[in-house]
């Protein structure tokens, strides 16, 4: 029995070791060229070449390895000024043979000629390519013909001036994406250029082309699309029918091109499935008022939209319910449209809108009613008005108008406005759930006291660049469970007491910089914080910033950089006024009463206290100060100097 458990333990023993290794030579990765390396992310293998002065491709040996990504691209966005990025400009006959690959990475490499059998030995494999020309020729589409399997194409600065069926790849019938990004002379793109080609295609990207007609003819032959991208053409009107045949589009991107044209039927065939619509940088609103170029969007029903961005257009007299039709609408950006109010009926219909964003706009007045209609509203995001229009106008948001909102909003940013103060602390304390407060130059002077006491939820607040001169215990009183980020940069601070942030057990990020910092012992909290904190958080001196500017001894340093005994405080200093000190003043002239309360405090305090007496008409100070402490006979009478402790 003794010489079975031990032959049992001993196959064990030779399973488990076998086991052991053979997961090693699984997990060994190793580079099948020289000139780049093998790297693991997420159990899958990536051969690294990237920025190796490659000129061309490298001869690769067979490793009988399956690897995930081949890339010889770069992350510097101009590799004309970049010393160690590859240049690449050829792509032989079988230069990937000896790989198994599932994606091969080539742009930021000016590609001048791409043989027809380049990819010849890697097609079983090969699932993603992404190429990128030199501007000057076109791309060598007869050696796509055997990739079969593709299902994503990324083909980048090649020169053709029309697509049609004749001159663009054959069929890639597993293919799910393609982008043509920067074809410069493209400027027609035929009905037939897609058709029968790419049955199975959910995602295309056409940007930066010199296109001045939307070519509706030949997307609408594809009817699997989930997602159209249309960025940065020229075309500045879009047609009736145009989307009819997409019945699966669900994300819809024309942004960045000329628009200011829609007719109302546009979008027949896609309201009932479309979740995102992006409309940002165009024309609308330049060419005909606000009303007629928003009428598509007002005469249908979208029921399934959730995201809509109309930014960057001319919308400055909004009609009252033009998103009434979109009842499931999450997301509206309206940024930079040159809005004048939120009235009380421009966001009716959308109960379930989560974020609003409506910022650099010339908005002067939010009505009270304003939120009646968002009650689930999350994130609201009025920054910047006027300013990017050269204008200073005064805010109006009465707190009454987040009264509707005021357990839903969790996010409010009102960065860089002119808001009466008194405003912005009342909408504050009525937004309890808040968790992210933004109040960036908003010329506040002070945080009053226990503004933030019933806030329990709130982790990041940001006051920088106001005019706060000081800070204590009760300035943040309610957040020390929550708060993790807090921007105090560009104020007028000089130090903070330490009980301002006793217990913050969560903060981790502190912004100090751009005040005018007196390094003491008043701040030695604060020197301790940051050293502890560099332990755990390498950078966190660099995010604190907290530069001194007194003493003399320590400007411009660092405080965690000064060595801690420096963080000195010089006693405290009593200065009574001055006054005359003859006998007879002193015994007759009521004046004398805030005087002799004074000295009372420094005769009291004297062991702690150096005190500076200021005299006239005597030539004995001395003499006067026993005369002035016989003349105060009233013990128990304490009270303030007339000047302050220094």
């Amino acid at each position: 029995m003794v010489q079975i458990r031990r032959r049992l333990y001993g196959v064990i023993a030779i399973f488990i070791s076998w086991e052991i290794i053979y997961s090693a030579s699984q997990t060994t990765c190793t580079s099948p060229a020289v000139q780049c390396r093998c790297e693991q992310r997420n159990n899958k293998f990536i051969i690294n070449c990237r920025d190796k002065k490659l000129t061309q491709i490298p001869v690769f040996t067979d490793t009988n390895t399956q690897y995930d990504e081949l890339t010889f691209s770069t992350s510097y966005p101009d590799t004309s000024s970049c010393s160690v990025c590859n240049r690449i400009t050829s792509i032989p006959p079988r230069a990937f043979e000896n790989l198994r690959v599932r994606r091969i990475d080539l742009t930021k490499n000016a590609l001048t000629y791409i043989s027809n059998d380049s990819f010849a030995g890697v097609e079983p494999y090969l699932k993603e390519l992404l190429l990128q020309g030199d501007r000057t020729n076109e791309p060598n589409y007869a050696a796509l013909k055997n990739l079969t399997g593709l299902t994503t194409l990324h083909l980048e600065k090649f020169q053709q001036t029309t697509l049609n069926s004749n001159n663009i790849f054959g069929n890639l019938e597993n293919l799910e994406s393609l982008t043509l990004k920067t074809f410069k002379c493209l400027s027609f793109i035929d009905s037939s250029a897609f058709q029968n080609k790419v049955p199975k295609l959910k995602l295309l990207w056409l940007e930066d082309l010199p296109l001045v007609t939307y070519p509706a003819g030949a997307i609408l032959n594809i009817p699997s699309l989930q997602s159209l991208n249309f960025i940065n053409t020229q075309v500045t009107k879009l047609f009736s029918q145009s989307f009819k045949d997409l019945r699966s589009l669900k994300e819809l991107n024309l942004s960045h091109n000329m628009i200011d044209s829609i007719e109302n039927d546009t979008f027949t065939g896609i309201t009932e499935t479309l979740q995102f619509l992006n409309l940002a940088v165009n024309r609308l609103g330049y060419k005909t008022n606000t009303r007629e170029s928003l009428n598509f969007l007002s005469s249908k029903h979208w029921t399934h939209l959730e995201k809509l961005s109309l930014a960057y257009n001319k919308l400055n007299a909004l009609p009252d319910g033009p998103f009434r039709n979109m009842q499931k609408l999450t997301c509206l950006i309206l940024e930079s449209c040159q809005l004048p109010a939120i009235s009380s009926g421009l966001l009716q219909g959308l109960q379930n809108l989560h974020t609003l964003e409506v910022s650099q706009n010339m908005i002067t007045d939010i009505s009270v009613n304003a939120f009646v209609h968002t009650p689930q509203l999350i994130d609201l995001r009025v920054y910047r008005q006027h300013q990017a229009f050269s204008q200073y106008l005064a805010l109006n948001f009465p707190s009454t108008a987040v009264e509707p909102i005021r357990t839903s909003l969790t996010h409010l940013n009102l960065e860089h406005n002119r808001v009466n103060v008194s405003q912005i602390w009342e909408i504050t304390e009525l937004l309890t759930n808040l968790e992210e407060l933004k109040l960036r130059n908003t010329n506040i002077l002070a945080v009053p006291d226990f503004v933030f006491r019933n806030h329990t939820q709130l982790q990041i607040l940001d006051l920088s660049e106001n005019q706060i001169s000081s800070l204590d215990q009760k300035s943040f009183h309610g957040l020390k469970d929550t708060l993790t980020s807090l921007s105090l940069s560009d104020n007028n601070l000089t130090t903070i007491d330490e009980r301002a942030f006793k217990n913050f057990s969560k903060l981790n990020y502190l912004y100090l910089a751009n005040n005018m910092w007196n390094c003491d012992c008043k701040l030695l909290w604060l020197y301790d914080w940051i050293r502890n904190k560099m332990l755990t958080k390498p950078f966190i001196e660099y995010i604190v910033e907290c530069v001194c500017h007194s003493p003399p001894k320590l400007n411009e340093n660092y405080i965690q950089s000064v060595i801690r005994s420096d963080l000195a405080c010089t006693p405290d200093i009593l200065t009574c006024r001055i006054i005359s000190l003859t006998t007879v003043q002193l015994k007759l002239a009521k004046s004398q009463r805030a005087y002799r309360t004074c000295l009372q405090v420094a005769v009291n305090t004297v062991l702690s206290l150096n005190i500076i007496m200021h005299v006239t008409h005597s030539t004995n100070p001395v003499a006067a100060f026993e005369l002035i402490k016989k003349t105060t006979s009233d013990k128990s009478k304490k009270g303030k100097c007339p000047t302050s402790r220094r």
